[in-house]
């Protein structure tokens, strides 16, 4: 029986496919307005490596536990969100994921490594690092195309810690253990530390309990900075501000219950004294714990995130905090309370958007503060911040 075949005109099956598509997010391209919007189907669920063939990773918790006390660094290279995380007996997968701003698709990048070696820095028969509670120990270093990564609760059936520095090539994918030199950082015994990678000089700034210290990958030896004598506790996270040279400490301090925000000049010839900064309006994220935080070179303002529809922008000029509110943000920071954003709340200059993973159950978010499709980095603020509501 012959079949007709009909054929229709270039035009009208166009307007057929883009009639598919969601209105909320046109094909190959990121929301331009301003505050929320959640990115479709971009869930970790969706390609968590416990539920699609790794069993044997998923620990007492599950896929949730990759984002438990975990963070992430932005791959400016390939404008994608890179998240990071597992540990102690929640989950042991030490894979990647990431989210990717030009496709809008959650990815695994790679599978985790085995045999798992329980209670060791390394897995794989010692060419990985074992899965671990990020904090905000990792980092992606630019000027190499590679991810940092300092400390961290390793995956251990009754609890562990480690102070290993690994690197993960992002051209050739593998894991390098660096064994570097000089004074390694010596948090607590839980190996919490504070990481920022400096674009102005390629080096990794890592503070531990109590001190400041360098990370050079090219000569792969550490510098301690400082010699303090008082300890930041462990319940913040860090960012630079590359325009005016600064190490930024903010969150909650777990030894005195009181928020902070501390920073040290890195600029050369730096003697780098702490200085614990007074400022207003920022309680939300101060005292908060393991806030999500970066610099935005457009509003020239450290940015923070920690639930609901706030962002909080703090000017260090004037040590004053403002407020931006849009209806339709993630909720709760992550699902398991007090487990923190970390890494995951991060700038994007190629696409001027914030990126916000913040539950495994959960589609990526993405934050507009500014109008603009983003043009790169500019260390000019605006006269005025675009679209703020300020209180």
């Amino acid at each position: 029986m012959n079949q007709k075949k009909i054929r229709l005109p270039w035009r009208a099956l166009t307007s057929l496919l883009l009639a598919a598509v969601p209105a909320t997010v046109a094909v190959g391209a990121l929301p331009t307005t301003l505050g929320w919007q959640a990115m479709p189907n971009t869930k970790i669920d969706t390609v968590c490596a416990a539920t699609h063939g790794f069993a044997a990773v998923t620990g007492v918790e599950g896929c949730p536990a990759i984002l438990s006390w975990s963070g992430g660094v932005f791959d400016t290279k390939r404008d994608r969100l890179i998240v990071w995380g597992g540990g102690h007996n929640a989950y042991f997968g030490n894979e990647l994921y990431a989210f990717d701003l030009a496709t809008q698709q959650m990815n695994r990048l790679n599978d985790p490594g085995l045999p798992l070696n329980d209670c060791n820095d390394a897995i794989a028969g010692g060419t990985q690092p074992a899965s671990r509670h990020t904090y905000d120990g990792i980092e992606y270093m630019a000027n190499v195309d590679r991810m940092f990564v300092f400390g961290g609760a390793i995956a251990c059936a009754g609890g562990g810690f480690g102070r290993g520095t690994w690197t993960f090539d992002f051209a050739t994918m593998q894991w390098q253990r660096m064994n570097p030199a000089g004074p390694i950082p010596a948090p607590r015994g839980d190996a919490i530390a504070f990481s920022a990678y400096d674009p102005n000089t390629g080096l990794i700034f890592v503070h531990d309990s109590t001190n400041l210290f360098s990370y050079d990958f090219n000569t792969n030896t550490y510098r301690q900075l400082t010699q303090n004598g008082s300890d930041v506790g462990f319940h913040s996270a860090a960012t630079i501000d590359p325009k005016r040279r600064l190490f930024v400490i903010v969150g909650l301090n777990s030894n005195t219950n009181a928020g902070q925000v501390i920073t040290y000049n890195i600029a050369p010839g730096s003697t780098f004294q702490r200085q614990t900064r007074s400022t207003t309006g920022g309680d939300a994220i101060i005292r908060s714990t393991y806030p999500g935080l970066d610099y935005d070179p457009v509003t020239d303002r450290i940015v923070a995130w920690n639930g609901g529809n706030d962002v909080l922008s703090l000017n260090l000029d004037s040590n004053i905090w403002s407020t931006t509110t849009f209806a339709g943000g993630p909720g709760a920071a992550s699902p398991n309370q007090g487990r923190g954003t970390h890494g995951r709340w991060r700038y994007s200059a190629k696409s001027g958007v914030y990126v916000l993973v913040n539950g495994t159950s959960q589609d990526t978010f993405v934050f507009r503060l500014t109008d603009g499709a983003g043009t790169g980095v500019d260390n000019t603020p605006p006269a005025a911040p675009i679209g703020f509501t300020v209180r």
